[in-house]
């Protein structure tokens, strides 16, 4: 059995990072047989294979989860920890932050380039894959990317970097590092056009292996079993209306658009009101993180207390109540990217409230930005979409799941 390295952010605890792992697990599965060594660029080598759910009884697992001691379920516990929202950061010159990354990068070098050197080794191809990569968190991922790509060139294994976001500002330091594992990769998949042109404006010689891609957890039915009748089944009358709540402070980092929170929990709450007053139910939910779980706790719940048909899905941590979650909406509002698609791999119908220019460009590659919520000016966007009905994109899924399945398939030792 040929084995792959696969590198990338799978313990985040924003559980469509690791969705991200599970489905590109799947498609690697469906290639052929192949073994993925899974290795967080953060935190080191991973379980080298993860769950792949047959249909028969895969939706009730991925509803409950695999069973867990005691200790297990306990230091499983959701995190819940709002980000910081004042002027500190802000006030924190760069170069400190990056001498920070820096520091800690050194401090986990022995344990991580030790575990590297090995799991290069196993492999016959290294994969960096999923997730927003491409950029510049003050060094943290372009240390970690340089520290992947420099391990397969030492020991002169093909190395694909697979289905990554790229954004600048790229600092001159980053620039090098990125740009070195660019220009040695075999072949680079990027999840929008967007960061398709910043790579080109940067280099424009990566054109020749730079192709965009869809989104890997539009494998999500096949990666956890779950069967048409499960995933997009279509009721009339009472229906249930999943939220996917995301702190707002994530947009400061990622867009510019700004919401305030105490205005954001405002219209999750009309969100609400116009999905009950419709004759639905509502279920808030979030990825998992831990500032998104927070949010919930001291924004939102309060303004909903007393509030008849709502409920509130306990914070995921597994990977599988994330997807089990989704799978028991019968619509979904959301905001997180890996909220809305592995919704839209269902058939389920699906609006995503802009914010990040990659769910906006993901969306309309489907066809489907007519499904796209504009928070300043939603409250007829808010009145149709918790009355929707599936979009005809099912042949523009089926078009993008080919493409990435036969990239897998050619790029795969």
């Amino acid at each position: 059995m040929k084995k792959v390295l696969l590198a990338g952010v799978p313990k985040s605890p924003n559980l469509g990072d690791g969705l991200i792992a599970y489905t590109l697990n799947r498609i690697i599965s469906m290639r052929g047989k192949h073994q993925v060594i899974h290795f967080d660029l953060l935190d080191g080598r991973c379980d080298q294979s993860m769950p792949i759910y047959s249909a028969r009884g895969g939706l009730h697992y991925a509803l409950a989860g695999p069973p867990a001691s005691a200790a297990a379920q306990y230091a499983s516990a959701p995190a819940v920890k709002l980000n910081s929202a004042g002027s500190g950061k802000k006030m924190t010159p760069d170069a400190l932050r990056r001498l920070k990354a820096y520091w800690i990068h050194r401090g986990k070098n022995e344990k991580l380039n030790r575990e590297l050197q090995q799991a290069v080794e196993e492999s016959e191809a290294v994969f960096i894959g999923g997730g927003h990569l491409l950029i510049d968190t003050y060094w943290t991922f372009p240390l970690a990317v340089r520290r992947v790509a420099d391990e397969a060139k030492r020991q002169g294994k093909p190395l694909h970097i697979l289905l990554v976001g790229a954004r600048g500002p790229w600092s001159t330091q980053a620039r090098r590092w990125l740009l070195g594992a660019c220009r040695y990769a075999t072949s680079i998949a990027v999840r929008d056009e967007d960061s398709r042109r910043f790579l080109l404006d940067l280099d424009p010689k990566l054109a020749v292996k730079t192709v965009t891609l869809a989104d890997p957890a539009l494998f999500t039915p096949e990666a956890f079993g779950l069967t048409e009748a499960a995933a997009g089944q279509e009721r009339s009358g009472r229906r249930k209306i999943g939220l996917g709540v995301m702190d707002p402070h994530e947009m400061n980092r990622h867009c510019e658009l700004r919401w305030e929170r105490e205005a954001c929990a405002d219209w999750w709450l009309q969100a609400a009101k116009v999905a009950i007053g419709a004759g639905h139910n509502v279920s808030f939910f979030t990825n998992g993180a831990a500032s998104d779980n927070a949010f919930v706790e001291e924004f939102v719940k309060p303004r909903l207390a007393g509030l008849k048909g709502v409920e509130f899905t306990p914070y995921p941590t597994t990977v599988e109540q994330l997807v089990g979650t989704i799978a028991a909406c019968d619509i979904v509002i959301a905001q997180r990217l890996h909220a809305c698609i592995p919704s839209l791999a269902m058939g389920k119908p699906t609006y995503g409230l802009i914010w990040d220019r990659k769910l906006e460009n993901i969306f309309a590659d489907l066809g489907m930005k007519s499904q796209l919520i504009d928070f300043r000016e939603s409250r007829q966007q808010l009145a149709a979409a918790v009355d929707g009905r599936m979009a005809d994109s099912g042949p523009a899924i089926d078009a993008k799941k080919l493409q990435l399945y036969e990239h897998i398939g050619r790029i795969l030792p």
